[in-house]
């Protein structure tokens, strides 16, 4: 019930078979015996309810009609909207008055303690991700920070925010990269970490015979360095970390921490290291791990957080996902930031979930260290562990759990802590098989198994697998943090070789080892109904070793099949045509970020099993149509505004344009605008960029209620360059006005963390630029939404008296104490009795004396007798006017004298037509000859 109100979209679901119960959905409860039972319901619109009135109230709402075991497929009546149903909303199942609360007890222990360290170990599947989601929602915080390692992950956990917590507190959604980014005040987009290995390893390619026990392996090196020479580096002492002047650890430093691991080989990292650093001045991590010199930089703007603004560290809480993936540089951002929220309120949590054994990238991840760093900073964090596994069935989560047992390959000291053994807690169908196929078949498994919906065919490296072919192999990596219902291990054999065999035995693969070790459980525990392992060619050894792995528990070695008889094992399954289409879905969603090709083809053909709406055979749910032609729109979208291009056999289609198109048919037309609007942004360049960008701010900005979560995840982090431009052409015109009508609403669409200081900044800029421009009715219209401090009081002052509104003005002025200024208001006004009044409370004004002339003159006028006009005679009233002249110092000016006759003559005839010579009238100068000089 708690997915369905976060995310229906992505609850997984079977459709039912025959006319009576068209349109329902059965989703599996799963725990404990729960997965012989399913809930049946629908939303509203879909084909059950399309007939009847009373469900048509609310197009949001989703009807729960029944719980069945999964033989039961009697008919199922949709019943009466008023008697049959029970109307639960969000604050409802909050409660737990109407339904148990989703979390396991382990769970809620997490969220409901209240040490502000804190951090969470659990098992692939054991439910971190919804832990973690729990706790900072537990928090109370008003402002809560969320970082994980993928936007897209980011964007479920901001719909899980947005539709099942409460909208009175800001909950901020970040990927960690674009995080680090805000912090360090950098715009680039994000480097590609591939490029960067590949550069390594060409400027290491003549350099083997300096490489020692490295030579035959640089990409184990490129790890060492990653994740202790360089990712080892602080800007200050921390935990078991020494302080370190540059990016990267001091010689004497690096050899104290990994001698005793690596033993000679720690003299060659290091040797490796001199040498690149002389073949180019620029620093190791900005040629090699970008990723860690954009933390470094992060790390020195959060050790004193002087010129970092509210919007980066007003937060109550912070929670971060996938701890394992941070190297203790990337780890000490998080903690300098939890530090700085502490330093004046020790209330503000940090929560941290992980697991020590699910490394995809080189950090070399320990408890140990993370909580030594903790305990320096915040004080002793308290551990959490999650036993059960929730998401795998028993038989593959059984496999994840021995998998574990290949850290006995490694040295005590080099393996994960803790046990890697969780309990399993579903008993729901699932499968492993073995195929072993011969060399020539690949080619066909390649092809005909990434076609198949919900499957996902996981190679740890490209060995053997043909270039044409990659494009539709996930690596383990790329897996993380996806699930799919059947995944095919590729050679994973290989990999059980090459872990009990290392290529160069000893200390130097110790962390490549335990990085495959890793890999492998994290491909392990993608699938949630079928695992498929398949080894091409593989030996005798290979294949007793791999059957032995995958043995069932209690039972004998697992024989392999061939091509054949798995093509029939995965024909036996028989899906309808909507379980088919929601497999098409997640399977697009998931691929999008590292297998574009396969993302839009999925898409397209989930659209194109919908079929016509006029014929009789097509997909009528409308729901359903819906959910589809949105995830077309989400896969185009994200594929082009990523700037990734599919193959030229799939024809370069207009990725934006079918967006919009997409949106258009699921009925989101302002969601429609938005992609166009957006793309038109993207593609403009010159003169017509600036006003394209201004366009879409304003159509996103009005679209805001249909604006899904992943859009908002997408483009928030390309807000800044487009808000650059606008700010380099802001003084432009009436751009100031424009810019303080359009953004601050866009500032709140996007949800950006310092959405209210960025509204404030371009208040007080534009109202800078408008009172230069002397537009200061503008300008004060901009100070009324700005907050009441005594600056902008006084510039709303200043901008009351330049537009002649001195009154107000003086007002103003006089709430900021400023006295001589409201009385300069107060006699440009004129108010003549607020100026003396305020005069007389100066000690020493120059207008003080005249001033108080003016009161006594106003007095004696006051007295004037009312027959003063009767009696008064001329003679006596010139006189008057003559006193009050004087006393103002007025002097008019004589009257020039009259023209005579004669004079009036000769101005006639000197202006008279055809006369050449002027005539000087008498009393007049005559014309001085020219100076002969």
């Amino acid at each position: 019930m708690q997915r369905m109100a976060v995310d229906i979209s992505r609850l997984h679901y079977k459709g039912t078979s025959g006319a009576a119960n068209r349109g329902w959905r059965r989703s599996r409860l799963g725990g404990g015996s729960g997965s012989h039972f399913y809930a049946w319901w629908a939303p509203a619109g879909a084909a059950p309810f399309q007939q009847n009135a009373g469900f048509q109230n609310d197009s949001q709402a989703v009807f729960l009609r029944d719980i069945r075991h999964h033989d039961d497929h009697t008919p199922l009546s949709t019943g009466d909207p008023a008697n049959d149903y029970l109307a639960i909303n969000v604050p409802d199942l909050r409660s737990g008055e109407y339904a148990p609360a989703p979390w396991t007890q382990p769970q809620s222990r997490f969220a409901r303690s209240r040490s502000i360290a804190r951090v969470l170990k659990g098992h692939p599947g054991s439910g971190k991700t919804t832990a973690l989601l729990h706790a900072a929602d537990e928090s109370q915080a008003e402002r809560v920070l969320y970082l994980t390692f993928s936007r897209d992950l980011a964007a479920l956990a901001r719909d899980y925010f947005d539709r099942f917590c409460s909208d009175a507190r800001t909950f901020v959604v970040q990927s960690f990269p674009d995080w680090l980014r805000q912090v360090a005040a950098q715009q680039e987009s994000e480097p590609d970490p591939e490029e960067a290995r590949s550069r390594f390893r060409r400027d290491l390619a003549n350099q083997h015979r300096g490489l020692g026990s490295w030579s035959n392996n640089p990409d184990a090196l490129y790890d060492e360095m990653h994740a202790h020479l360089i990712g080892a580096a602080m800007p200050e002492n921390s935990g078991r970390f020494p302080v370190a002047e540059r990016l990267r650890l001091p010689d004497k430093a690096y050899r104290a921490q990994r001698t005793r691991y690596l033993g000679p080989a720690a003299e060659a990292v290091l040797d490796a290291a001199h040498r690149l650093e002389r073949m180019d001045a620029a620093p190791l991590a900005d040629r090699y791990f970008p990723n860690l010199a954009l933390a470094w930089k992060a790390a020195q703007a959060l050790r004193s957080g002087g010129k970092l603004d509210s919007g980066t560290l007003g937060y109550g809480c912070i929670a971060v996902d996938e701890v394992q993936d941070l190297t203790p540089l990337e780890a000490f951002t998080v903690i300098a930031l939890a530090r700085l929220m502490n330093s004046a309120n020790r209330l503000a949590p940090l929560l941290m979930a992980g697991d020590e054994a699910q490394t995809v990238r080189a950090t070399d991840f320990e408890w140990a260290w993370l909580s030594d760093m903790l305990h320096d900073s915040l004080g002793a964090p308290q551990e959490f562990k999650l036993p059960v596994n929730l998401r795998s069935p028993r038989r593959i989560a059984d496999l994840v759990n021995r998998a574990w047992d290949l850290y006995d390959y490694l040295h005590k000291q080099d393996r994960p802590s803790g046990t890697g053994y969780a309990d399993i807690d579903d008993d729901s169908p699932d499968e492993v098989l073995y195929g072993a196929v011969r060399a020539d078949e690949l080619p066909s498994v390649l092809t005909e198994f990434p076609a198949r919906e919900g499957m996902a065919l996981i190679a740890f490296d490209h060995a053997g697998i043909p270039k044409e072919a990659i494009p539709s192999v996930l690596s383990p990596a790329e897996a993380k943090g996806l699930d799919f219902h059947r995944v095919c291990v590729l050679n994973g054999g290989a990999l059980l070789r090459r872990i009990a065999e290392p290529r160069s035995p000893g200390a130097a693969n110790s962390l490549s080892t335990r990085l495959a070790i890793d890999q492998l459980r994290v491909a392990l525990s993608r699938p949630t109904g079928q695992l498929i392992w398949i080894d091409v060619a593989p030996d005798s050894n290979t294949i007793r070793q791999v059957s032995d792995f995958l043995r069932p528990r209690g039972e004998s070695a697992l024989a392999p099949m061939n091509l054949e008889a798995l093509r029939a094992s995965l024909e036996e399954e028989d899906l309808d045509l909507e379980e088919r289409i929601q497999r098409c879905q997640k399977d697009a969603r998931q691929f999008v970020d590292v297998k574009p090709d396969l993302a839009w083809s999925r898409a397209q053909q989930a659209v194109a099993m919908l079929g016509s709406p006029i014929d009789p055979m097509a997909v009528t749910d409308l729901a359903t149509r819906e959910t589809t032609y949105l995830t077309v729109a989400e896969i185009c979208f994200k594929l082009a505004f990523r700037s990734r291009k599919l193959s030229s056999e799939l024809g370069r289609p207009d990725l934006y344009g079918q967006a919009s198109d997409a949106a258009r048919s699921a009925m989101k037309f302002g969601l429609a605008a938005g992609f166009r609007a957006i793309g038109t942004a993207e593609q403009s360049h010159g003169t017509e960029r600036l006003n394209s960008i201004a366009s879409m701010i304003q159509i996103v900005t009005d679209a805001r209620e249909e604006l899904p979560s992943w859009l908002i995840m997408e483009i928030a982090p390309r807000a800044d360059s487009w808000l650059s431009e606008l700010d380099r052409h802001i003084e432009a015109g009436d751009n100031a006005v424009t810019a303080n009508r359009i953004l601050p609403p866009f500032f709140d669409t996007l949800g950006l963390p310092d959405a209210q200081a960025r509204k404030n900044r371009l208040a007080q800029r534009a109202v800078r630029i408008l009172m230069k421009s002397r537009k200061y009715i503008q300008a004060l219209a901009v100070l009324d939404r700005l907050p009441e401090t005594e600056a902008n009081r006084r510039l709303a002052a200043e901008c009351c008296e330049e537009s002649g509104q001195f009154t107000h003005a003086a007002a103003k002025y006089l709430e900021l104490g400023d006295k001589d200024k409201a009385l300069r208001c107060f006699r440009s006004a004129p108010d003549f009795a607020a100026a003396l009044g305020l005069v007389r409370q100066l000690e020493s004004h120059p207008a003080r004396e005249s001033l108080e002339w003016l009161a006594e003159l106003s007095a004696a006028i006051e007295r004037r007798p009312e027959n003063f006009n009767r009696v008064m005679t001329a003679p006596e009233k010139k006189f008057l006017e003559a006193m009050l002249e004087q006393g103002l110092g007025v002097q008019r000016k004589k009257p020039a004298p009259k023209k005579t006759a004669s004079t009036r003559a000769v101005s006639k005839k000197a202006a008279a037509p055809g006369s050449r010579r002027k005539t000087v009238p008498e009393g007049s100068p005559k014309k001085r000859a020219p100076d002969a000089r």
